[in-house]
């Protein structure tokens, strides 16, 4: 890749993460959130729970933050080919429970697309701090996983 392909792909790749940040918040465009990802795309939280893009928002149905905002820092991006790149950036949430709810970091591979846009194709959410008395420590502590799994295994017809 020349240095203006590069240049153009860094900046795509970090404007996705930004606009996920943006639209992950109270009230959250859970279309828009899907959209930064390849319709194949894969949603990985820290508690193990896999799923598309599309179906993220059963993470937190019933439980919405009443104020979210993400915030990205720290942004590196290393390309492992013309059409693919694997990316980490740190991250941490402020909601109106806690000032620094969680943080972590996020783990992508984008793919370049055939419009020449890049989308993620692999998401995983890693969790490193979590204020146990915080929104997240609610929705995605060991208690959410149970009810999680028991909405999918409704939502699925396994019940």
């Amino acid at each position: 890749m020349d240095l203006n392909g590069d240049a153009l792909a860094r900046v795509q790749i970090t404007a996705i993460m930004h606009r996920y940040a943006w639209h992950a918040r109270d009230n959250a465009n859970w279309d828009a959130i899907a959209s930064c990802f390849e319709p194949n795309g894969t949603y990985r939280l820290s508690d193990g729970r896999e799923l598309p893009p599309s179906r993220a928002k059963e993470v937190v149905r019933g439980n919405e933050a009443k104020y979210i905002r993400h915030h990205i820092t720290t942004i590196d991006i290393a390309f492992v080919s013309e059409d693919e790149a694997h990316t980490t950036a740190q991250f941490f949430a402020t909601t109106e429970h806690r000032f620094i709810d969680h943080s972590g970091h996020w783990k992508d591979v984008f793919r370049k697309q055939k419009d020449g846009s890049w989308l993620i194709h692999d998401r995983t959410i890693v969790t490193e701090k979590q204020d146990p008395g915080g929104w997240s420590a609610k929705v995605c502590g060991e208690d959410s996983l149970r009810m999680f799994e028991r909405k999918k295994a409704r939502l699925d017809g396994d019940c």
